[in-house]
């Protein structure tokens, strides 16, 4: 008998489920909240109890995204971008993008971490917010958002993205891009596929360079189209928005 990826998926769930994971959670913490932790262990107690994929793990762990240091609010966004099969895991990181906590020029790395699991979950309900973020005034944020919106596919990214390639197509493209915001936080952790300098590299690219395949990228993705212009993306957009239909 032939097993499907979707049925072993779905098995492999019910085995979840069927096993009791509070020895699991009580590990969790004792390690996290014992009196001596630093943050490795935080960050160690976290990817230990991220390997289950179950929905009382993400109880166990949102309260986190909001609550603990920078380094640990960013593990648990990675951790649940691995959850794909539990609906409340992009709910809890929907809420974390919106909360004040995260808010602030400091915790744009969280934002950032955020934004990208809900793409790697491929959220749909969080489609609107993402594509508020594709026009931020941080180069990174900007850069998770449009990232995600190719991942996501939802029309209501076109306009944001067009948008955001007219303007880095002018002066505003021109300047340099900031410190890559995961630089000096997870200092031992691997951050992930964020761009990172290279130290050969006599400057830092520009914003337009940063960001301008990206938004390409994700055009393409969601309507089939290839232009390279954002004026053609205009003219195009402009005269088929009223009838478009994402591509299958």
């Amino acid at each position: 008998m032939t097993v499907t990826a979707g049925a072993l998926i779905g098995l492999l769930a019910l085995l979840q489920d069927a096993k009791d994971i509070q020895p699991a959670i009580l590990r969790f913490t004792q390690d996290y909240y014992k009196s001596s932790a630093d943050l490795d262990d935080k960050i160690s107690a976290v990817n230990y109890l991220g390997q289950y994929r179950h929905e009382k793990v993400v109880r166990v762990l949102s309260p986190l995204l909001c609550e603990a240091t920078i380094p640990v609010r960013i593990m648990v966004a990675r951790s649940f971008a691995r959850f794909c099969n539990i609906e409340l895991a992009p709910k809890e990181l929907l809420n974390g993008l919106h909360s004040q906590a995260n808010s602030g020029k400091k915790q744009m790395s969280v934002r950032i971490e955020i934004l990208r699991a809900l793409g790697d979950l491929k959220y749909k309900p969080a489609a609107a917010s993402i594509a508020r973020f594709v026009e931020d005034k941080e180069v990174w944020v900007a850069k998770a958002a449009i990232d995600a919106s190719g991942k996501i596919k939802f029309a209501e990214a076109i306009a944001p993205l067009i948008k955001a390639l007219h303007r880095i197509e002018g002066k505003e493209g021109d300047a340099e891009v900031t410190v890559d915001p995961l630089d000096g936080i997870l200092e031992g952790v691997d951050a992930g596929s964020l761009f990172k300098r290279d130290p050969r590299e006599p400057k830092r690219p520009s914003v337009r360079e940063l960001l301008r395949d990206p938004i390409v990228e994700s055009l393409r993705k969601l309507t089939g189209q290839s232009y390279s212009a954002a004026k053609d993306w205009d003219a195009w957009w402009q005269k088929n928005r009223a009838g478009f239909k994402l591509p299958e």
